[in-house]
């Protein structure tokens, strides 16, 4: 049997902990709370470390972005719509003024599916099987007013879905992301890509209206994200790859025509990490002066917790 070698532990130093630094105290520890716990004792008593510092320092940052004028940036994905968060959008928007709000090409779909219809979000699996899946008649109709309005108007497909809804009268318009920033002029834009929605498929759309006015939001959400300099935010809510992707060429734009731009905070919100979210949201524009987080949790439970710690900041 083989005799290997032991390491002698007999001699090596050790010290005292008095003389440690360490990285958790008592007063870094969560505290219980009661029945009659407020809101913000809720929120103060959560353990000041790792995420919930940060949820606590990107809810900070929110407030005195609105509190001192600045821009407020929410990029969404669509899964944010279809989990419920359009009323939790819409009563920020009381709050904050200066705010801009984008989104992908399915925030539209679904947005327009619920001004019109109160309802969204097919069974994917089900539809597939008989090939009725995105073939709905009523929401390709839809998108092809907004794209002729927005073609006619020569503005971009947010404000387009937004004014249609609006003198079309939609039956639940007050659930419309699109009308309630139309109403307050708030900028939606949203940002399409040809072969990713259900309309594509249809033979009435127009790659090429749709092009055209999305284009047209590009160059307002770069206009905006020029805001968010020197003390304004960028969130990112569940988009995995286009709104990532769109921000990082905004910021391109931005650094292009002024070299000094920076000084601003992101935030990453989704279920998983992605690799272009962690990169183009929180790590690239860290560099330019600014500070990013990542903040993993379920859409449904995480932004209504960020928009209430807010409200209780500001």
């Amino acid at each position: 049997m083989a005799n290997y070698k032991r390491i002698d532990l007999s001699k090596v130093k050790t010290y005292s902990i008095k003389n440690r630094s360490n990285k958790v105290s008592l007063n870094f520890l969560g505290k219980p709370v009661s029945s009659t716990t407020t809101l913000t004792e809720f929120f103060d008593s959560l353990p000041q470390l790792l995420r919930a510092e940060d949820l606590k320092r990107i809810a900070e940052r929110i407030s005195v972005s609105i509190q001192n004028g600045k821009l407020s940036l929410f990029m969404i994905g669509a899964h944010t719509l279809k989990v419920g968060l359009s009323p939790i959008f819409i009563d920020f928007m009381d709050y904050g003024k200066n705010l801009h709000f984008a989104g992908n090409g399915a925030v539209l779909i679904h947005d327009l599916e619920i001004a019109f219809f109160g309802a969204t979000s097919e069974d994917v699996l089900e539809n597939l099987q008989d090939g009725s899946f995105g073939f709905v008649s009523e929401t390709a109709e839809l998108y092809t007013k907004v794209l002729s309005y927005a073609a006619q108007k020569k503005i971009g497909l947010g404000q387009s879905l937004g004014e249609i809804i609006d003198s079309e009268m939609a039956p639940y318009r007050e659930y419309s992301l699109a009308y309630n920033c139309h109403k307050r002029e708030i900028p939606l834009t949203i940002h399409a890509a040809i072969g990713t929605d259900i309309v594509n498929q249809h033979p009435r759309f127009d790659g090429g209206a749709c092009g055209e006015a999305s284009f047209i939001d590009f160059k307002i959400f770069a206009s905006s994200v020029m805001e968010i300099a020197d003390g304004g935010v960028a969130l990112n809510i569940g988009s995995a790859v286009i709104m990532p992707e769109v921000f990082l060429k905004a910021l391109a734009i931005c650094r292009n025509l002024k070299p000094d731009f920076g000084g601003f905070t992101t935030a990453n919100f989704d279920m998983i990490n992605h690799y272009r979210p962690t990169q183009n949201i929180v790590n690239r524009p860290a560099s330019l002066n600014s500070e990013g987080y990542t903040i993993i949790g379920h859409h449904e439970i995480m932004i209504p917790i960020l928009f209430a710690l807010v409200k209780a900041y500001l």
